[in-house]
């Protein structure tokens, strides 16, 4: 996916400086909408793989479901857009 090349990384990697690289590229999948089952295709690696790094996520930022880090993401990407 175009969307994990190096340079878009990087920019992700500044609006969640305290994402691992392996967890930021999962966030990046899920809240762009696939399912775990997906992002373990596309990555080929296992579903409980996916899991455990959106759980991982899930913890950094106190939430109380899978679902909210969409929000976070989606909340700290429009906040770093100028209007």
């Amino acid at each position: 996916m175009d969307i994990l090349n190096n340079n878009n990384l990087n920019r992700f990697h500044k609006l969640f400086p305290e994402l691992t690289p392996w967890q930021l590229e999962i966030i990046i999948l899920y809240s762009s909408g696939l399912t775990q089952k997906e992002i373990s295709e596309i990555k080929k690696i296992s579903r409980q793989a996916v899991s455990k790094a959106l759980n991982s996520c899930k913890n950094i930022y106190h939430l109380g479901n899978l679902e909210s880090i969409r929000c976070v993401f989606l909340a700290r990407l429009f906040s770093s857009f100028s209007i």
